[in-house]
């Protein structure tokens, strides 16, 4: 049977099983940075919640964009993938709340994808693929056999980035 990897707020998960999927539900303003080398078909997946880890360094690093997406690359590179040959796909940054005034500080979903944009580009890692922004949440499906994304929003189309 094949196997399912959960990937929680804050967590981040790496598989080169090619029966498994890489799953993480519920997106709002979170932003899924998913990495695919599709030499080796090594995938894996974060779930960033904030744009800064604010120099704290803790073992949540995960969660935030500075400092999960370069921890989601080494961890791949320890699996085998080679930065080279990786490609990426994000998803979520939506914004949840529609407040008056649009204060940029509740602006948390369009903060997050801007800061995993810079992350994977001081990184030299190709963006692919992106669904981001809009009023909705996401779950997302990474398939390790082919480097789908799988993106699903309840009242929207499924659909493959």
């Amino acid at each position: 049977m094949p196997e399912t990897f959960n990937v929680g707020i804050g967590e981040l998960k790496v598989s080169r099983d090619a029966q498994a999927t890489i799953i993480t539900r519920g997106l709002g303003s979170c932003v899924a940075v998913c990495l695919y080398d599709k030499v080796t078909k090594v995938a894996g997946m974060a779930h960033i919640m904030l744009p800064q880890d604010n120099g704290k360094g803790s073992a949540l690093a995960a969660r935030y964009a500075d400092s999960g997406v370069p921890r989601l690359l080494g961890a791949m590179v320890k699996e085998g993938a080679n930065p080279a040959n990786m490609i990426v796909k994000i998803a979520g940054g939506a914004r949840m709340f529609n407040m008056p005034g649009g204060n940029s500080l509740l602006e948390i979903g369009e903060r997050n994808v801007e800061a995993v944009r810079a992350v994977l580009k001081e990184l030299k890692l190709n963006l692919v693929a992106a669904d981001t922004g809009k009023d909705y949440g996401r779950t997302v499906e990474l398939s390790v056999t082919t480097g789908e994304l799988f993106v699903k929003a309840i009242g929207h189309n499924t659909f493959v980035i």
